[in-house]
């Protein structure tokens, strides 16, 4: 005979195994596919809602007399959505033609890089921009609706430190959201990535 029987069924083996290896890769690709569109749609959604929160706030001030306030604080939340904008953008510099798997960590990458930028913002940029809207308070103050805080004895520094505290305040109730939305909103789908990127890497061992 020509052919052994364990050759035979070596053959056998390595061309079914020709077969399957495609079926594999295609439902790694769809899962992966999928995982990744409802995280970029969740990004997209998240942040999308910051525009009609300005707007509202901005409205609301206005009819509380407070339009200086209201509009400056709706500016500081229009560039907190061209911050996270541009955060998002990065997913688009990932080179589309590259494999699945090194498209998934570097997606993973810029995952961990958008969540490390954010933490930052809460710790620094915001208590900043919360600090700047008592200063503008406090120079404008017969019209600012922190007037009440301020009499004709509260200096400059007394004022500061309670803006100060405040946005103290506001950076430790921001991350504390943060954290949770984060873990409501994207946890399960980050975990399901991390998955298949760990299995994918298993296939390839």
């Amino acid at each position: 005979m020509e052919k052994s029987i364990e050759k035979i069924w070596n053959d056998a083996f390595i061309n079914e195994q020709s077969l399957i290896a495609p079926k594999i890769n295609d439902l790694y690709n769809q899962k992966s596919k999928t995982v990744i569109n409802k995280i970029k749609r969740t990004y997209e959604i998240d942040n999308k809602g910051l525009i009609p929160m300005a707007i509202v706030l901005a409205i609301v001030m206005s009819f509380l007399s407070e339009a200086i306030i209201g509009i400056y604080s709706s500016l500081l939340i229009v560039a907190l959505y061209l911050f996270n904008k541009k955060l998002l953008n990065q997913f688009n510099t990932i080179d589309v033609k590259s494999d699945n798997l090194t498209y998934l960590k570097n997606y993973r990458k810029i995952i961990s890089s958008i969540t490390s930028s954010t933490k930052k913002l809460f710790v620094f940029a915001i208590p900043m921009a919360v600090l700047s809207i008592f200063l503008i308070a406090f120079s404008i103050k017969e019209k600012s609706f922190l007037s009440k805080f301020i009499s004709s004895d509260t200096t400059f520094i007394e004022f500061f430190g309670i803006g100060l505290l405040i946005a103290i305040c506001v950076s430790i109730i921001g991350i504390i959201i943060f954290t949770l939305s984060t873990k409501i909103l994207y946890s399960s789908l980050i975990s399901r990535l991390d998955i298949i990127i760990k299995e994918m890497e298993e296939l390839k061992e």
